[in-house]
């Protein structure tokens, strides 16, 4: 029980998906609105969210930021009908579009979002380089991106959340952001890194 449990917080699936996503909910809060915080995001926006589990930050965002566009991408059917159901609204009316894809592998348009982020999932997906390479591409010149970590296995540190923040930073300097910035908040249970960079051809 306690394994099938664990699994579903990197692919909530079923019941115990949903009962995962609320408690990442929970968790996330915090982390959550200092990375959007960092965004910098102005009225009509266009946002990408990876790993929108139950939808926090996308209701965060549509409710704070005027006539912003979200779109959103995860890996978990389950997470995308909760949020579905949830945003019904925004979605019949073209403001929030889910999908449930890869960030390796997902299909998007080139140069279309103005921010993207994603908290707690980077180190989790397949290969983190390849999809933020591919994620990128969607990105406009000039757009901005944030990356939040905060580790919670049972070997949780702060150098491991300093680890995540090299590689984070690494990886967006390797795709081309320039003015990189890795920035650390205290939140319990464990030290959080955010890794913002804006993608260059902006200027």
């Amino acid at each position: 029980m306690f394994s099938a449990f664990t699994k579903n917080f990197s692919r909530p699936k079923g019941f115990l998906g949903i009962v995962a996503g609320k408690i990442m909910a929970l968790e996330n809060t915090a982390i959550n609105k200092w990375t959007i915080g960092k965004l910098r995001i102005r009225p009509g926006n266009r946002i990408l969210e990876i790993g929108f589990g139950p939808g926090y930050s996308i209701g965060f965002m549509l409710k704070h930021y005027r006539r912003v566009i979200i779109d959103g991408v995860d890996v978990s059917e389950t997470m995308k009908e909760q949020a579905e159901k949830q945003f019904s609204t925004y979605v019949k009316n073209g403001r929030v579009k889910l999908m449930k894809a890869d960030a390796e592998t997902v299909e998007l348009p080139a140069n279309t979002y103005d921010k993207l982020l994603s908290v707690n999932n980077y180190t989790i997906w397949n290969d983190p380089r390849a999809g933020l390479e591919n994620l990128t591409r969607s990105l406009k010149p000039g757009g901005m991106a944030a990356i939040t970590m905060q580790p919670r296995e049972e070997d949780a540190s702060a150098e491991k959340t300093k680890m995540f923040g090299r590689q984070i930073r690494d990886d967006m300097l390797a795709c081309g952001y320039e003015d990189v910035r890795v920035s650390f908040k205290k939140v319990r249970p464990e030290l959080t890194v955010c890794v913002t960079g804006i993608k260059k051809g902006g200027r």
